[in-house]
């Protein structure tokens, strides 16, 4: 834990104030030491109070996902356990996947404030505007083969779906990888991966969570939406984040143990797809049919004209 995430822990939930001199003993750094790292927190948007004689009193914090923050609301043995913050990158994605490259640990996450070019699925472009919303990549170094790397997409889509029904929301999972309220897209995933010829090196998952976006740009108005529009409330970013990041590695323990196939049981119960008519277009295609569900490497088994066929990605229109 960084000198700024001591000094806060001395002062949050406390309505009296504390002396510089207490957190500079118990912290053993002199009180000078201690007064600038209260002029940092405040350059990070942190206020105090000061009292002469008496000492700090903490009276306002920042909307940023400083990865302290976040830290309050992590229950995770490794994912997020190493939290990399930026306040604007051009990609979480790049970034992550620079560290993995070095050779970052498992679960090492890159959270940003905004994204200039943020990407999604066929490198469409993912609306990131500053510190409305979740921007997240985590590395994990999964022993799968290549061919077995797709349903990953599917731990991303079920961690959010699962921590939007916990604050009481109504999501809906669509194929391949998006979440949906009412019948809009508020998450999406993007994976990106460096393997062999028979092993993952790493897999880097990107999630885009649209959170307390009050305006949508008049090209997504449409088909976008964000926690803030559906339930008219704000959210507390870092808690979001921290559920969300539990959620994720809940369900990647599920692919270490049970393997792939049962998170595509997972994603297929929870999305409701069996029996769905779905149309899927894939590379200038376009297949029709009723869904059988989903393959043991996710894939969509759709019946069109008695016969099956799977269908590995695309877009679907139901």
């Amino acid at each position: 834990m960084n000198r700024a995430a001591e000094v806060l822990g001395f002062l949050r939930g406390r309505r009296d104030h504390v002396s510089g001199a207490f957190m500079a003993s118990r912290l053993n750094i002199t009180r000078t030491a201690v007064w600038k790292v209260l002029k940092q927190l405040e350059q990070m948007g942190y206020t105090f109070e000061r009292l002469k004689g008496r000492g700090y009193r903490l009276t306002g914090s920042p909307d940023r996902l400083y990865p302290w923050e976040v830290g309050r609301h992590l229950d995770t043995k490794f994912v997020g356990r190493e939290l990399i913050y930026r306040d604007s990158v051009d990609s979480t994605n790049g970034v992550a996947f620079e560290l993995a490259l070095a050779g970052c640990a498992e679960g090492t996450c890159v959270v940003a404030e905004a994204q200039s070019a943020g990407r999604g699925r066929l490198q469409r472009t993912w609306h990131s505007p500053y510190g409305k919303n979740l921007y997240l990549s985590c590395v994990l170094r999964p022993a799968l083969h290549p061919s077995e790397v797709h349903p990953l997409t599917f731990i991303s889509s079920l961690a959010v779906y699962d921590t939007l029904a916990s604050e009481g929301l109504e999501p809906r999972l669509k194929w391949p990888n998006d979440v949906l309220i009412d019948g809009r897209k508020v998450s999406g995933t993007l994976i990106e991966l460096s393997c062999e010829a028979d092993r993952v090196r790493f897999v880097v998952i990107g999630i885009g969570l649209n959170v307390n976006m009050a305006d949508m740009n008049a090209e997504i108005a449409d088909k976008a939406t964000s926690l803030l529009i559906v339930s008219r409330k704000p959210f507390e970013r870092t808690r979001i984040c921290g559920m969300l990041l539990g959620n994720l590695e809940r369900y990647y323990e599920m692919v270490r143990s049970q393997g792939v196939g049962r998170v595509c049981r997972s994603w297929e119960e929870r999305a409701g797809i069996r029996g769905a008519y779905m149309e899927i277009t894939q590379m200038g295609r376009t297949y029709r049919g009723v869904s059988e569900g989903i393959d043991s490497d996710g894939a969509v088994l759709l019946r069109e004209k008695g016969a099956v066929t799977r269908v590995i990605a695309g877009d679907v229109s139901t």
